[in-house]
């Protein structure tokens, strides 16, 4: 009931209209049939469509006005919208009475009144039309009348295209009607309606105006609409279709379901053959107007229908179940749109007109939205379908690129990309053709250029561009490719690689079977790829010669022996992709080919016979079935160009007609049907072609004298009898249709891919690659498969780089001077975000082959590395105004801190040259007092010199390397080069650039009066301090918070802070009243510009820092090409070395650097001290120089940092047992006779106070001296012992006055370190005693160096040392060793010796002080346990001699004593004290040796005699009262010698037989006749004394109690 209701409803609303109608319409039949219609609802037995009917008569009555049939449509509407209106319930009833109803509705006829009412009826119809398609479920509807239905709304939106709103309703309606259609392919009749609607639709994109004329623009603006709804429809079906098909695919696991099976087939035709070549060239006519023959101009297209060509593109390929079809088709549409684009882009000329620059406008616009799509395709598209992870470059790559009969699509995607970017090279490295660009260097295109290009330079023919467009003279410049569309292709290529780079292999775990097949299937790809390389070598000697191209195939086994026409023909008909001329095809298939002759045999493809067989399976390989003749010959000679000899054309026409004639269309219809007269036929037809091609379109032969069309009729209507039968002459229409053809297009030999344009009969030739079609591989996306990408990859991206970076090569960036300044930083961020990113992706790939090589080229790209040509002034000129090098150190050092323990030893020794470079242009800083801890000038611990010492020794080294380089016979030069540059070099770099005058040119020899250090053109020798700053670049601290992290990238943080650096020069005030001092306030030089940059994104200390985190293998390679940079070695750039030219100051800054990077690795320093470290510190100190030499004078700073790296070292490294020995027995090389420290230790330049400071800091780390031994203490005591010596000599003065040592003096450092171990606890029984040698050393020294304090000093260690022999001589005691009682008695010795050694002193003090030590000493109680032997071997030859010696000086030298009596007579008393004391003490063990007394005793009285046998002279030096006080004090001495003598029994008071003591004794004071008349009373004495002694000790014995 309801729907009965809403029936009578609907019609009560149609009748009310049609009574406000004209009388006959008012009281019509329509009326009356309407209140039927109501009264029939009431009865149950009426049929269904009679419902309708009255309805439709009102929609079909031409005399009903618009409002009455818009009434009744949207009735209509709104009861099947309901559901009201059931048509039928039978069994296909419904679908055939809503076509029915589709057709009444489709002939609908109303009375026109206003166009409102017209338009509102329109959308009714559009409206109904798409309900009813909706309503059919089961799509069993006629497919011609939905095809009419779909027609007539597009009509009418093309009608109403003036209304977009109207146009906007109507595209609503099409797309429901695509919608519904093609959601349902697979049911019913929407696959034959899908196919009427697709390929309606395609007709619509070549089927309007496109090649117009000015007057006609308007028109083509209007037909844009109809391509743009027609794009958009398409790519609606498109995704409706095949979205479904992948659904349904993936949910049955496989490709269960499919559209290209027999009933669905013709819709897969349609878009392979039409839809794709209507896409492909409607989307070539943007670059329409640049070909001469066509009257396009600019913009023909407009960038909305070039959008939806992106957009329809895009989603063919988005689409895998449909894009798997569609190989052939996508490989033309990328060379021959994307690529064919990209090409043109980088050709166009700089405009020298408004016409030029509209036209290169315009096509940048549309370049744009190409290259979106294009960034789209490659970084937004991948395959989901199979799980296989392989994006779109994969995709490419592995379906194109891997297959031999394919272009090259995905490198030379990648290629032209990165020749936009300013790239120059191929996937293998060639150079490719240089373009005459403005301003820089750029790839050619043009065929004149590639003729005379090397073979090596031509990788495949899409770079060949043998293109007819673009027709560019050689000497016309081109511009540069605009920034924006740069920005584009770095977004491709960047899409390219994070793509390759981040989609990460399958998650479901391989099993051992699948991935074992995935591995084979890369090994195929990578011979495949191979054999590709090797035929596109072979196309380049094809194109020198063809006989070497066929040698060499068949060499390397790409043609099997023997060699066929076929494998040659098929060489040539697929070798044009790969770089096959088409003018070297057409000369092989024209030749005739040699004749057999006697005695020769050349090669097969060479002979006649096989030129003719060649030229017919050429011929055979194209697909000429069911085509025309003129179509078959546009397709045959668009795969070669035709040669210019007559004989050449005539032979491969007549095989070209012999292939074609039986298979043309004309075959059956006007040619005879005698094969060989057809043949002949075609042939004649053929070359009136050629010949009518070439009259019409030769701009030579003028307008009149052109062949008419009556003319070509006549010449080939009827060839003769021989060669055309009765009845088959040609028709008129047929030859005036080819005349017309040929008129409006010529046969044109265009080029492949990127430079060819796309006809429809190459299309047909493009098509016959399905008939060869390759297997699907089975690939996932492994990481194999990104190692064959990326080596086919990195070199393109590589030359793109460097294109932004404004490097043609790396061996030349060094000699280009690119003065881009703000004007690069585009550049410098898009190289910065390419180079990271590949290096990044090359990282996680483990691909460290390619790693390293890139990191090593782009290090390259700095400038800063090799050997130069100019001076410090113009490299810094050069750096400083290039951001671009700015960037490529940026990144360098980036990557030299993320991937250290990947960049290998090249590539560290391209970090450690580019520092040093910057060095020694003051590009580096001190980082200022804050941030000091983040400069690479700074060493990590204080200086080995104090700051006074340092600042002479600065300004000697500076003196000396100044004189050696002739610096006094370049005071002019100099002068009069400053009044030219200095004050400019100071205004642009902030200070001047030299560290000395400048250079002149240096004789050969220093014989020949010249300078002894020869200087070079980059002049850096004369850079010998490590850590100079600019001096008047003294820009503020940087702060850490001033340092920008990179948020995005590497390069937006770089262009950021250019743009912030740009902003803040501009803020300062300017008045022209500043001085300059205020100037620096604000105004930074622009070198200190550069250097805060680089501070600011560079951490340069982390370059040296980060090594704590490399393995100790990483850590070696970094150490040791640290090393190898220091020696002088080279970088491997490619297949050739460069040279590393470091300054001595850079040569000292690497020595700093090796030291830092070891004791930041100190706790492995055990494993790097034995690879590396040790070898270079004592190799290069050890080697003797030559202080006259060149390479002496250069090498001071590497020699200074060399030494105190290795006492730093040596002092971090003491406490560790496992190397402080071996790096302690190191330090010999600093101290050896012929080391390199010796041999440049002169007395104004040398190394003491360094290796004494050294020293002491070494010394001071007591815990670690304990852990050494022998061998750690013979180098620390050979070290001490050299410092000992090499004192500061002292100014001699009068007297005991000298002047007081420094407090870094070496011979002072040597005692410190001595008195602190043997005053310390800890070290007691570790010191070795022959560190008593050091001490005597230190007192030679200051005895040499005019320093008796120093001797002084040196006794008082050698007291020091001798009260340490007591536990000693204690454990000796204890364990009654008699090895440990000889050991002890010399080294007491030795100290005893030493202190009797300085008594020779021409000091008074050191004289006096050694004598009474020796005295003091030898009477110890250690002496007790000396052997008797050594004990008078020591008074006889030591103590005796000395004092008798000293006494003799002063006796007989009086006139040359220089110092006061008093102090002679302390000496005197002294002397005779040494002789007396220690004899008297050891006098109860002499007893014992009777023979050993009498000459101890008889030298005694020796000395004795010759000093109381003197006699006083008044007028001496030495007052006779002195000289009796010293005589009595000798009498006295002498008397209580021999009073303890008598009284111990030794000495009696008779005299004996002579030969004992006492006669001795006697007989000898007897001839002193100071004495003589002593001798009584000193015998009564005597013997009273004895007996006193006598009863003593027998008093003493009778008082002992008895035991």
């Amino acid at each position: 009931m309801e729907a009965a209701r809403h029936i009578s409803e609907e019609a009560r609303i149609v009748l009310t209209t049609l009574r406000t109608g004209p009388p006959d319409i008012a009281h019509g039949l329509l009326v009356q049939n309407l209140v039927n219609l109501r009264l029939s609802i009431k009865h149950a037995g009426s049929k269904k469509e009679s419902y309708v009917q009255p309805f439709l008569d009102v929609i079909l009555n031409p005399r009903a006005a618009g409002p009455h049939t818009l009434i009744a449509l949207r009735s209509l509407y709104r009861l099947l919208s309901r559901k009201s209106l059931v048509l039928s319930s039978e069994d296909g009833g419904s679908s055939a009475e809503m076509t029915n109803l589709m057709r009444g509705i489709l002939a609908c006829r109303f009375e026109q009144t206003d166009v409102g009412n017209d338009e509102a009826v329109e959308m009714a119809i559009a409206d109904l039309l798409s309900l009813i398609i909706s309503l059919d479920e089961v799509r069993a509807m006629d497919p011609n009348i939905i095809m009419e239905g779909f027609n007539t709304v597009f009509v009418t939106r093309n009608t109403f295209v003036h209304s977009p709103a109207l146009c906007y309703h109507f595209e609503e309606v099409l797309g429901a009607f695509v919608t519904h259609l093609f959601g349902s392919i697979h049911v019913g009749q929407s696959a034959p309606a899908c196919r009427m609607i697709l390929k309606f639709l395609v007709s619509q994109l070549l089927h309007t105006p496109m090649n117009v004329d000015g007057r006609e623009i308007m028109v083509n603006v209007l037909h844009d609409a109809t391509r743009i709804l027609s794009l958009k429809l398409i790519q609606s079906s498109l995704r409706m279709a095949w979205d479904m098909v992948d659904r349904e695919n993936d949910a049955a696991g496989a490709f269960k379901f499919d559209l290209v099976g027999e009933d669905k087939d013709p819709i897969l035709k349609i878009i392979q053959d039409d839809l794709c070549l209507s896409i492909l060239m409607v989307g070539q006519g943007i670059w329409a107007y640049q070909d001469p023959s066509s009257s396009a101009l600019p913009g023909m297209i407009s960038t909305q229908v070039l959008s939806e060509i992106c957009s329809a593109l895009s989603t063919l390929w988005s689409l895998p179940a449909l894009r798997c079809k569609l190989k052939v088709q996508f490989e033309s549409i990328f060379s021959g749109f994307y690529q064919r684009a990209l090409s043109l882009l980088r050709r166009l000329p700089i405009p020298m007109d408004s016409t030029t620059f509209n036209a290169n406008q315009v096509f940048d616009a549309e370049v744009e939205i190409i290259l979106e799509s294009l960034v789209d395709i490659l970084c937004l598209h991948g395959d989901g379908t199979n799980k296989s992870g392989l994006g779109a470059l994969e995709t490419l790559f592995v379906t194109y690129d891997c297959d031999l009969v394919r272009s090259d699509i995905a490198s030379g995607l990648i290629v032209e990309l990165s020749r936009c970017c300013g790239g120059s090279m191929d996937e293998d490295g060639h150079v490719l053709p240089l373009e005459r660009v403005a301003g820089m260097s750029r790839m050619s295109s043009s065929e004149s250029t590639i003729a005379a290009t090397p073979k090596k330079s031509l990788s495949r023919s899409n770079m060949s561009a043998s293109s007819s467009f673009q027709s560019v003279s050689d000497d016309t410049e081109l511009r540069h490719v605009p920034a924006h569309l740069r920005e584009l292709c770095a977004e491709a290529l960047l899409g390219i690689m994070k793509s390759l780079f981040t989609i990460a292999s399958p998650k479901i775990p391989e099993e051992e079977e699948e991935k074992s097949e995935n591995v084979l299937v890369v090994k195929e790809l990578e011979n495949v790829k191979h054999q590709k390389r090797l035929m596109r070598e072979a196309t380049n000697l094809f194109n020198t010669k063809a006989s070497s191209g066929f040698s060499f195939l068949l060499q390397h086994g790409i043609f099997n022996e023997p060699v066929t026409p076929k494998d040659v023909a098929t060489f040539l008909r697929n070798g044009i992709i790969l770089g096959l001329e088409k003018p070297k095809v057409g000369e092989y298939l024209g030749n005739s080919g040699k004749s057999p002759k006697a005695g020769k045999s050349p090669p097969d493809w060479e002979r006649d016979w096989f030129h003719k067989d060649t030229l017919k399976e050429y011929c055979a390989s194209f697909h000429f079935k069911d085509q025309t003749l003129l179509d078959c010959l546009r397709m045959f000679l668009s795969s070669f160009r035709l040669p210019g000899e007559a004989q050449q054309i005539d032979r491969i026409l007549q095989a070209f007609s012999d292939s074609a004639a039986s298979l043309c269309v004309e075959a059956s219809q006007v040619f005879s049907p005698d094969p060989k007269k057809g043949a002949d036929a075609a042939y004649l037809l053929s070359f009136s072609i050629i010949m009518l091609n070439t009259d019409l379109h030769n701009d030579n032969i003028r307008a009149d004298r052109k062949m008419k069309p009556e003319d070509f009729i006549k010449n080939n209507t009827d060839y003769g009898k021989d060669i055309m039968d009765p009845g088959y002459t040609f028709p008129r229409e047929f030859l005036l249709s080819i005349y017309e053809s040929i008129r409006d297009e010529e046969i044109r030999t265009m080029g492949e891919g990127a430079d060819g344009v796309m006809t429809f009969e190459r299309w047909k030739d493009v098509l016959r690659g399905n008939e060869s079609k390759t297997a699907d591989l089975p690939l996932s996306c492994t990481d194999d498969m990104k190692h064959l990408i990326a080596e086919n990859a990195w070199m393109p991206i590589l030359s793109a780089i460097r294109g932004f970076w404004s490097v043609p090569s790396e061996e030349n960036v060094r000699y280009d001077y690119n003065k881009s300044g703000m004007l690069g930083s585009q550049g410098a961020r898009l190289g910065m975000d390419l180079s990271m990113t590949m290096l990044r992706g090359l990282r996680n790939l483990s691909r460290l082959d390619i790693f390293q090589d890139l990191f090593v080229r782009l290090c390259f790209c700095t400038g800063l590395i090799g050997d130069y040509i100019n001076d410090a002034v113009a490299r810094t000129a050069t750096f400083v105004d290039s951001v671009e090098r700015q960037s490529a150190v940026v990144v360098s050092m980036k990557i030299a801190i993320e991937c250290g323990d990947l960049i290998g030893p090249e590539g560290w020794k391209c970090v450690f040259a580019i520092l040093s470079e910057l060095r020694d242009l003051k590009l580096i800083g001190g980082g200022g007092t804050r941030m000091k801890h983040r400069s690479l000038l700074v060493e990590g611990d204080t200086d080995m010199l104090q700051p006074d010492a340092r600042r002479d020794w600065e300004m000697q080294i500076v003196k000396e390397c100044f004189e050696a380089s002739g610096g006094s016979t370049r005071i002019n030069d100099s002068i009069s080069r400053k009044s030219g540059s200095g004050f400019f070099n100071s205004l642009i770099f902030g200070s001047p650039a030299p560290v000395s005058p400048p250079r002149a040119r240096n004789p050969s020899s220093p014989s020949d009066g010249g300078p002894l250090l020869k200087l070079s053109d980059h002049g850096k020798e004369e850079l010998v301090l490590w850590d100079d700053l600019a001096p008047s670049d003294t820009e503020n601290d940087i702060e850490a918070s001033d340092i920008n992290s990179p948020i995005v990238s590497l390069g937006n943080a770089f262009e950021k802070l250019l743009v912030q650096e740009n902003q803040s020069a501009q803020e300062g005030p300017i008045t022209g009243l500043e001085t300059y001092e205020d100037t620096r306030v604000y105004q930074l030089s622009p070198r200190a510009r550069v250097r805060r940059r680089l501070e600011a994104i560079c951490d340069f200390s982390s370059v040296l820092s980060e090594t704590r985190f490399l393995d100790i293998d990483d850590l070696n390679i970094q150490l040791r090409a640290l090393i190898d940079v220091i020696n002088g070695s080279s970088v491997k750039l490619g297949h050739s070395l460069v040279p590393i030219s470091l300054s001595p100051a850079s040569e000292a800054l690497a020595e700093v650097w090796l030291c830092e990077i070891t004791l930041k690795n100190r706790d492995r320093i055990a494993k790097i001290w034995e690879t590396c470290l040790k070898e270079h510190f004592t190799t290069n100190l050890r080697n003797e120089l030559d202080v006259t030499s060149e390479a002496a004078i250069s090498s001071i700073p590497g020699v200074e940092k060399r030494v105190t790296g290795l006492l730093r070292i040596c002092y971090h490294n003491v406490h560790r047992k496992d190397v402080n020995n071996d790096i302690l027995d190191s330090l010999d090389c600093l101290y050896t006779p012929n080391g390199a420290v010796q041999s440049i230790s002169t007395d104004i330049l040398n190394l003491n106070k360094h290796i004494s400071e050294g020293l002491w800091r070494i010394c001071r780390d007591v815990d670690g001296l304990r852990l050494i031994d022998n061998q750690g203490w013979d180098g620390l005591l050979g070290l001490i012992q050299h410092c000992a010596s090499k004192g500061e000599t002292l100014a001699a003065r009068s007297g005991e006055k000298s002047g007081a040592l420094s407090d870094d003096d070496p011979a002072l450092q040597a005692f410190r370190s001595i008195h602190l171990m043997l005053r310390s606890n800890e070290l007691r029984d570790v010191v070795p005693f022959r560190i008593v040698h050091c001490i005597n050393t230190m007192i030679k020294g200051g005895e040499t160096n005019n320093c008796p304090k120093l001797s002084i000093a040196g006794l008082d260690l050698l007291t020091l040392l001798h009260a340490r022999l007591q536990a000693l001589i204690t454990r000796s005691s204890e364990n009654k060793n008699d090895e440990d009682v000889v050991f002890w008695a010399n080294c007491w010795l030795s100290i005893v010796e030493g202190m009797a050694e300085a008594s020779n002193s021409k000091y008074p003090s050191t004289r006096q002080h050694s004598i009474s030590m020796f005295t003091d000493s030898l009477v110890d109680r250690h002496g007790q346990d000396i052997p008797i032997s050594e004990l008078c071997r020591l008074l006889n030859t030591v103590c005796l001699p000395m004092a008798g010696n000293r006494i003799s000086e002063l006796v007989q030298k009086q006139a040359e004593l220089n110092f006061g009596h008093e102090e002679v007579m302390i000496e005197f008393e002294l002397c005779i004290s040494a002789i007396f004391k220690p004899f008297l003490h050891y006098l109860k063990r002499l007893a014992t040796s009777p023979k050993d007394l009498i000459t101890v005793w008889m030298t005694i009285l020796s000395v004795m005699t010759q000093l109381l046998s003197t006699e006083v002279d008044r007028g001496g030096m030495i007052p006779a009262n002195l000289l009796t006080a010293s005589k009595q004090l000798a009498t006295e001495h002498l008397r209580n010698a021999i009073m303890i003598l008598m009284s111990k029994g030794i000495l009696l008071p008779e005299v004996g037989n002579g030969d004992d003591v006492s006669s001795l004794t006697w007989t000898a004071i007897e001839n002193i006749s100071y004495v003589k008349q002593f001798i009584t009373e000193w015998k009564e004495s005597g013997t009273v004394n004895a007996e006193e002694t006598v009863n003593a000790e027998a008093t003493v014995d009778a008082e002992a109690p008895e035991i």
